[in-house]
């Protein structure tokens, strides 16, 4: 009703009815596209060298073509460091898990690249305001797989304040690992220890890069030297 009532006061002349916007002047779109294309190549992302990472994807079947292993290269560089990770960290943890195929399925129900079990990934999927639709299977897409796997692994070196501890959770789950630290019992690292060697070679294939970037947050714990049994 106060809207109608509104029009009828507007139609009558009691309201004043504001001036139409002038269009944009020709100056004036040229400076908005001038600083739009500013602000996107400041926040532009670093470029970093991918070519050791595609040569260490180039020993593994994907079970993508080859055009979905060089986008691949570049996706695991850009979200690895949006969380502060080395890439070769991440594609050590690929390795251990699946071997970079992507169809992977664990007799747990761990799928894809990082071997993501489906209640985890909907869970980080909410916690990272991702959609998630359960029919279109989308551990199966290796972006959505990698990235959650990528955040699962923030979350958890977080939440235990250590890489090896952080790796551990990842393989076990990290109720176990908070209940064998509740109970002060040892924790297996083999898991661990075995990404931690991968991770280190995929750093030296890349040691000879001038432009290799430093490890910033992410410097792995001394590695034991035996492993669980």
């Amino acid at each position: 009703m106060g809207f109608a009532f509104s029009l009828l006061l507007a139609a009558a002349g009691d309201l004043a009815i504001p001036e139409p916007i002038p269009a944009p002047t020709a100056a004036q779109i040229e400076a908005a596209r001038a600083h739009e294309e500013q602000q996107s190549l400041a926040y532009a992302p670093k470029s970093f060298p991918t070519a050791h990472m595609e040569r260490i994807l180039a020993d593994y079947h994907t079970g993508l073509d080859a055009a979905e292993d060089a986008k691949l290269v570049a996706f695991i560089s850009e979200a690895s460091r949006e969380y502060g990770f080395d890439p070769e960290l991440i594609l050590a943890i690929i390795t251990t898990e699946s071997s970079f195929y992507n169809w992977s399925v664990s007799k747990k129900g761990a799928v894809g690249m990082m071997q993501i079990v489906p209640t985890t990934g909907k869970a980080l999927a909410k916690a990272t305001q991702m959609t998630w639709n359960e029919q279109n299977q989308p551990l199966f897409d290796p972006y959505v797989n990698i990235r959650l796997g990528i955040h699962y692994l923030h979350e958890l070196n977080q939440r235990f304040g250590n890489l090896h501890t952080a790796l551990a959770a990842y393989n076990f789950g990290p109720t176990k690992i908070r209940r064998w630290i509740r109970r002060g019992k040892k924790l297996p690292t083999r898991y661990a220890d075995k990404v931690i060697r991968s991770y280190k070679s995929y750093l030296s294939a890349n040691a000879k890069n001038e432009e290799s970037p430093a490890i910033a947050t992410q410097t792995p714990s001394r590695i034991p030297e035996h492993s669980d049994t």
